[in-house]
């Protein structure tokens, strides 16, 4: 017997694109996700923190975190997570909230106190529009594996943040976003299996996400192990106004910390479509963040990872040791490498200081640069 349709706010717009209302997808897969993320950074570099909100509607599961690092030391890890059809029309879990207060410009992330380490109230202000990057979309032995869109933004932040006890004063500190919906592996609780995916021939994926007081960049490329380009997509956007210029290549010299996969140093050249050559440094700052206290990785304690059902409401919380480059100390004391890391960086573009979100990530073999070949998750 078919359930009865449930009608939410969104239903009182004009922008449906099925015949279904919008608490449904058309899509089957239970992978299918609608998901934000928002990170902040101080300007000394001391104290990060890293939230996101996600919908799987085949799951009818909202879940979402906040991850805090503070002076290299320590990673405070929240997670939540709700039975999405409870209330449809709250962007939120437990105490953890996020607002639009104007679309595509000015955001309200908030988490209020209770029995949990981390809380803050910021108000978001984007300083460039958002970048829609091409399709992601590969296919293994005929699945579709991944098949989703995803568009990024700058801004800056300002507000309080509360961590173990210390309050921080945000004034207009470095912010990014990212906004991804569609299809992707490792979530919802288990990964259709058509045979093991291809790792053994290795992944490199740079994101190199800069902010200027003159231009806004976003760059991300994907090649293999033999430095074959896979997937490469870049935009510069300028803050005085002025057309968007496309990258049209990219090459990368990377220097990682001893026996890691954690990168101390990053130079990249790119090519714009308007016959530009740029040049650009990346230093990263503070640790990488360790994606599975978010749930990422086979996050949860359950290790179900993001989007699987977890009843009414659930809440997590823990915290790792960060003090080494790649080394996690677990809350059990056990110390393991998660693949899944990001990091804050210090850029110098063209000869102009900046901040950036810098990503540097690898599985199996890499020839260029040293590393080996052990298996690993493909990242997402």
């Amino acid at each position: 017997m078919s359930e009865r349709p449930q009608l939410t706010g969104a239903d009182d717009t004009l922008f449906h694109q099925t015949s279904d209302p919008m608490a449904y997808t058309p899509w089957s897969d239970h992978r299918f996700f609608d998901r934000s993320v928002y990170g902040v950074y101080a300007p000394d570099h001391s104290v990060h923190i890293l939230t996101s909100m996600g919908v799987y509607k085949n799951m009818d599961v909202l879940d979402g975190f906040v991850m805090a690092q503070v002076h290299r030391e320590t990673q405070y890890n929240q997670r939540y997570s709700r039975r999405l059809s409870l209330d449809y029309d709250r962007v939120g879990l437990g105490p953890l909230q996020f607002d639009v207060i104007e679309p595509m410009k000015r955001h309200r992330i908030w988490l209020a106190e209770g029995d949990h380490p981390v809380s803050f109230d910021l108000e978001w202000n984007a300083v460039l529009p958002g970048h829609l990057e091409a399709r992601h979309e590969v296919r293994h032995h005929g699945r579709l594996v991944r098949n989703y869109s995803r568009f990024d933004q700058f801004a800056m932040s300002t507000g309080w943040i509360r961590i173990a006890g210390q309050t921080y004063d945000v004034k207009d500190w470095f912010s990014w976003r990212d906004h991804a919906w569609g299809v992707r592996p490792g979530v919802g609780g288990y990964e259709p299996n058509t045979g093991a995916l291809d790792t053994a021939d290795g992944y490199l994926a740079i994101y190199f996400w800069f902010l200027t007081e003159d231009f806004g960049g976003f760059i991300q490329t994907q090649e293999n192990g033999a430095g074959e380009m896979k997937y490469l997509n870049g935009v510069i956007q300028s803050r005085h106004g002025g057309p968007d210029l496309h990258v049209t290549k990219v090459e990368h010299d990377i220097t990682f910390e001893p026996d890691t996969r954690i990168y101390s140093g990053l130079k990249i050249r790119f090519a714009t479509d308007d016959g530009q050559e740029w040049e650009g440094k990346a230093e990263p700052l503070g640790r990488g963040w360790v994606f599975k206290g978010s749930g990422y990785n086979n996050g949860y304690n359950d290790e179900r990872g993001l989007g699987f059902f977890r009843g009414d409401y659930l809440e997590e919380k823990d915290a790792y040791g960060i003090t080494h480059p790649e080394d996690v100390v677990f809350p059990d004391g056990s110390i393991g490498r998660p693949l899944h890391r990001e990091q804050f960086a210090r850029v110098m573009v063209n000869g102009k200081s900046g901040q950036a979100h810098c990503v540097v990530q690898s599985t199996g073999e890499h020839k260029r640069y040293g590393l080996g070949g052990e298996a690993g998750q493909l990242p997402v």
